[in-house]
């Protein structure tokens, strides 16, 4: 009980300190800052989408429909979950095709300070392309983000649940934290970092968890677009297997 507790207590508190921060005027876009997700919902109508690519060919599309500004649906497939019958080697990626539901409510909704909140549910739907028989994973998350003009906070706590090969694993508790920077010196240029976790789906001795850490900038080079480019690093895998990756991100109104 006491490991669950812990990082609720943190994700608590880090939501109190941005509730007591400033209020902004208007909600930005974006479902993830890298792969950590945060509490923007896109507004009645609009349709957001993501495409990505990293340096190894591996690659990510999403796409989500905003419900009423209260709620998004979201459908796509992405490589971030990795697989593998002998961990000893590198584990390699594993296409997942993946749902998922995120309801919550936009900054001051409720009173004047109040962060952005979303509670958002994951699941996996299709794989293809692993090393391991019948690959699952699934998350259900609570994040508050709050966009203080040069910076943008998120935290939160995700507990995630993943099963391969018949051996499937009980949902843990891990934080989620991301942070965006806006230098005034260049208003459509933004500094991105955040701390995320996936499964790591080993067939002998079932599915863990590791960390993602990612750092990148984001330029934004229309209003309905923006381009990223981003490095992430994962728990288990040394130096040389660090990630380069290209994003495209896009909102339709």
């Amino acid at each position: 009980m006491r490991i669950v507790n812990a990082p609720v207590v943190a994700a608590l508190g880090v939501v109190a300190a941005l509730a007591a921060a400033c209020p902004a005027a208007a909600d930005p876009a974006g479902a993830r800052v890298l792969t950590a997700p945060t509490a923007w919902l896109p507004g009645p109508g609009e349709v957001v989408a993501m495409l990505g690519i990293d340096h190894r060919g591996d690659g990510a599309a999403i796409v989500g429909a905003g419900l009423g500004g209260l709620a998004e649906l979201e459908l796509g497939t992405d490589s971030d979950v990795r697989g593998c019958r002998d961990c000893t080697a590198r584990p390699s990626p594993v296409v997942l095709g993946r749902a998922a539901v995120r309801i919550g409510a936009r900054q001051n909704a409720w009173f004047s300070g109040m962060p952005a909140l979303v509670f958002g549910v994951r699941t996996a739907f299709a794989a293809a392309g692993h090393a391991v028989h019948e690959p699952r994973a699934s998350d259900a998350y609570l994040v508050a983000s709050r966009d203080l003009g040069i910076v943008r906070l998120h935290a939160g706590i995700d507990a995630l649940s993943a099963s391969a090969g018949g051996l499937r694993a009980e949902a843990r508790w891990r934080p989620l934290a991301g942070l965006e920077i806006h230098p005034p010196i260049y208003p459509r240029s933004s500094l991105l970092g955040d701390l995320a976790w996936e499964p790591e789906l080993d067939a002998r001795r079932g599915p863990m968890l590791a960390w993602i850490l990612g750092v990148g900038a984001r330029y934004q080079a229309f209003r309905w677009a923006s381009v990223e480019l981003a490095v992430r690093v994962r728990e288990h895998e040394e130096l040389g297997a660090t990630t380069v990756m290209v994003r495209v991100n896009a909102i339709a109104r």
